[in-house]
């Protein structure tokens, strides 16, 4: 006869803290950019793990109700961090703020370059502004202004791609 030691309560499939989806981002210095996000964003390091020479391997941010994760480039783990010095970005992360405008200040002032000023967006309901940080990361900070729901966002969104021609 075996007996069953699984708890009585299945173990949830993600932790507690955690959203669906936890971006990694890799950014060189990782160091400077963890310190980055904890002062723009408000968020706050949860676990961090530096490798043999200093850099960082894995860290941990909580950001209000999402976590985000950062490293140093690293040959070995094939992790390859943007150029800071291009224009071009490979993606962009969105992050919903309580204020953008004082966001965007706090971004500028720690060195990141202003690709929109910030401005409401009444197709979405949203405020937002747009940088690209000191290591090589595109954001698009917003604050919502106005409730839309979907329906209200799609009809929106093909009025405006229909005035585009």
């Amino acid at each position: 006869m075996t007996t069953d030691t699984r708890p009585s309560a299945p173990t949830p499939y993600r932790p507690v803290g955690y959203s669906t989806l936890t971006p990694l981002l890799v950014v060189s210095p990782a160091a400077e950019a963890v310190d980055f996000y904890t002062d723009v964003l408000d968020a706050r390091v949860t676990s961090r793990m530096n490798g043999p020479d200093g850099s960082v391997w894995h860290c941990e941010l909580e950001l209000e109700d999402g976590r985000l994760q950062v490293m140093d480039a690293n040959e070995q783990f094939h992790a390859v961090a943007n150029d800071p010095g291009s224009d071009d970005a490979r993606f962009s992360i969105a992050v919903y703020v309580p204020d953008v405008d004082a966001t965007l200040a706090r971004a500028v002032a720690r060195g990141a370059r202003v690709r929109e000023e910030a401005a409401d967006f009444e197709v979405t309901g949203d405020r937002f502004a747009s940088v690209q940080d000191p290591y090589g990361v595109r954001w698009t900070i917003m604050t919502r202004v106005a409730q839309r729901d979907d329906e209200q966002v799609q009809q929106a969104l093909d009025a405006w791609a229909a005035s585009m021609g």
